[in-house]
């Protein structure tokens, strides 16, 4: 089975509450992208409007904002369960870190597709997760997938056997079974095989929710790793 994430990128709550509809009692985590205008022209809804919004869903939320180590508390407060922060303006990765971390949240960094791993490996141990655009980060649905994402997949797996890597943007089964291969660029024993994918998710947005039938393509992506 593959992990996937359905990943929710809106610039109004109807159209959030739209979406979340779609994946309701389907999936059990949503990705949340949030854009404070600033990191990009687009602005989306904010983490508090999950405190009106009566779900089972554990909400992981994308930072796509300035410091992203200032929105822990209010991230916490909304409810969410981890978080991914971008580095391009993040000016202290500890403290982004340390801070979720204690509030019981995962932690996690997140790159965009033009921004080096510089730093990376002295603390990749230290989060839960790296999560890796495959697409210019701050839109949604109109990039193609960029196999550039594929050698900083093989980078972050060569620094941590452990971390999990999220692969965001521009997915679609041949994308997903591009990036599966680069993990396993590696050789590996066949024991750990499963091991290997469970180390790796994808959050799909469009790509799932353009679908006709939502339920029937996760389930059609889920089960790539059994093919």
């Amino acid at each position: 089975m593959v992990t996937i994430v359905p990943a929710i990128l809106e610039k109004d709550i109807t159209g959030f509450e739209e979406k979340l509809k779609k994946v309701w009692g389907i999936s059990k985590r949503v990705q949340m992208d949030i854009i404070d205008g600033k990191f990009a022209p687009t602005e989306t809804v904010m983490p508090e409007i999950l405190l009106n919004i009566d779900t089972i869903v554990d909400f992981e939320g994308q930072l796509m904002v300035e410091r992203p180590e200032d929105w822990v508390d209010r991230c916490v407060a909304a409810g969410m369960t981890a978080l991914y922060g971008h580095v391009e303006r993040m000016e202290d990765k500890a403290k982004f870190i340390a801070d979720t971390q204690a509030a019981g949240l995962k932690a996690g960094l997140a790159y965009d597709i033009d921004t080096p791993l510089d730093g990376l490996e002295e603390i990749v141990n230290n989060l839960d997760g790296v999560l890796l655009m495959s697409v210019k980060a701050g839109t949604q649905g109109v990039q193609k997938f960029d196999d550039r994402v594929l050698e900083k997949i093989k980078k972050v797996r060569a620094m941590s056997e452990f971390v999990t890597i999220v692969v965001d943007g521009g997915l679609n089964v041949e994308n997903i079974k591009k990036c599966l291969a680069a993990e396993w660029a590696q050789e590996i024993a066949e024991d750990q095989f499963n091991k290997s994918f469970l180390g790796m998710e994808f959050a799909v947005g469009s790509d799932l929710f353009e679908e006709v039938d939502v339920e029937a393509e996760l389930k059609r992506l889920e089960n790539l790793g059994a093919v």
